[in-house]
Parts: structure tokens; sequence; C-alpha cells
């Protein structure tokens, strides 16, 4: 039997520093920013879950060498894994509007900002020192792990 579980994430551009998220707009509630994200599909790793889904909402095909993983945890209300990603993308593009659905690209410091649930703004904090420790290993640079 497939367990399933949930991927959620974003897109990272390395040189700007800056990640893509989406708002759902609604007349009836404030517009807030969410992180790209999906239920697995039979046989599916977190990696492929979170790449499937972002190529359905911005028509994106992701290499999985570029996409990474950076936690998980067990989410209490969906009652199942909650697996958080990110993918390294080398060009900066602006995505367009779809129905009640606009993207944006933020640096980490503008993301403490925006209208984010709490557990979004930790996810996204939790990946920025992923991120970060990943530089400093690239860079030959003393990392804890």
């Amino acid at each position: 039997m497939h367990k399933g579980f949930y991927a959620s994430g974003f897109l990272y551009h390395g040189r700007s520093q800056q990640i893509l998220l989406q708002q759902l707009t609604s007349a009836n509630k404030e517009p807030m920013w969410f992180l790209f994200g999906g239920e697995s599909l039979k046989d599916e790793t977190g990696e492929q879950t979170f790449s499937r889904v972002v190529d359905a909402i911005l028509r994106l095909k992701l290499k999985l060498t570029a996409v990474f993983p950076v936690y998980k945890y067990f989410h209490e209300e969906m009652k199942k894994d909650h697996y958080i990603i990110y993918a390294k993308i080398g060009r900066l593009e602006k995505f367009p509007e779809k129905k009640d659905t606009v993207f944006g690209w933020f640096n980490f410091k503008q993301v403490q900002k925006l209208n984010l649930s709490e557990q979004t703004k930790h996810d996204i904090m939790v990946a920025q020192r992923v991120i970060d420790s990943a530089t400093r290993r690239s860079l030959g640079q003393q990392t804890i792990d």
C-alpha cells in the first residue's frame, strides 16, 4: 500500500539569492504567500513529487540533480509526512499570472515581511540555513553537519 506524503518548497536562484513563491488570491481572504506543493503519487520520492508539482504549475521541467531535500516532519493536521524541498535554477525568469495566483521572487530578508504562515516562515528559514551551509561547503569552508 502506498503511504502518501506531501512535498513542498521553492525555486532558488543562487546568483541573486532569491526564492520564488506563489500567492493565492481570493476575494474572501487576505492574500498569502505559499510554497509550491502537492501530494505524492505512488513510488515517488519527495524530489520527484516537488518536480512534478512545479511542472504542473509553472510548466518548468526541473532536473532532479538540481532538486534538494531540506528536511521532513510529520504534519499533524494532514496526518502525514511533509518534505521540504528546494530547486536551484540558473535563470531568474518571470512567470505569468494564472487565475487567482501570482508569482514573486524575494530575497530571504524580504520573505520575513510577507504574509506567510508561521510554518512556511520556519520552513524557509531552515532551507536558507541548508542553502548557506551548502554554499560554504562548496567554497571549502567549514560547516556544522
